[in-house]
């Protein structure tokens, strides 16, 4: 019992965790040099998330970590990158120029079907090697990355029943 109140086997086992671990001091330690993606807090009404190495955390990066095997990082990239994303977050949650952590949480995501996510990571996939393959100052290649870009866009458009 905690001032009266009964408390669990498992809450007392974590608060005794922060109390003696020495790296408990260090907010997030668990997710240090680990992949995920990220996008930048102060941002445009698009959101411009990418896949992020692994490295320390920063608060001028927001980052998230996929926890979900059914839900890859790839596909939560397409939705944050997504027009839907961006004018969810803008009209329900935050109208201001920042997109953090906590406003992305409350993006609802809809679980892809697998026939659904192999045509975003096809997308995704052709979308990665065109930025790292391809001169995209030609003009050429820009309107492939466009095209690419805005057919990614209706699968998640469609996902969404938009």
């Amino acid at each position: 019992m905690i001032d009266g109140k009964e408390v669990s086997i498992e809450f007392m086992f974590n608060v005794h965790f922060l109390k003696t671990d020495p790296r408990a001091r260090y907010q997030g330690y668990l997710f240090f040099f680990r992949e995920g993606f990220c996008w930048n807090n102060v941002l445009t009404t698009h959101i411009r998330c990418r896949m992020k190495q692994k490295t320390v955390q920063s608060t001028e990066s927001m980052s998230f970590f996929s926890m979900a095997k059914s839900i890859p990082e790839y596909y939560m990239i397409a939705v944050m990158n997504s027009k839907f994303a961006a004018y969810y977050i803008d009209s329900f949650i935050n109208s201001t120029s920042h997109c953090t952590t906590g406003d992305a949480k409350l993006i609802p995501i809809v679980i892809p079907s697998e026939s659904e996510l192999a045509k975003c990571y096809d997308i995704f996939e052709n979308i990665i090697t065109l930025k790292k393959e391809i001169n995209l100052t030609l003009q050429n290649n820009y309107i492939k990355l466009h095209e690419l870009e805005k057919k990614m866009d209706n699968l998640i458009s469609e996902l969404y029943g938009i």
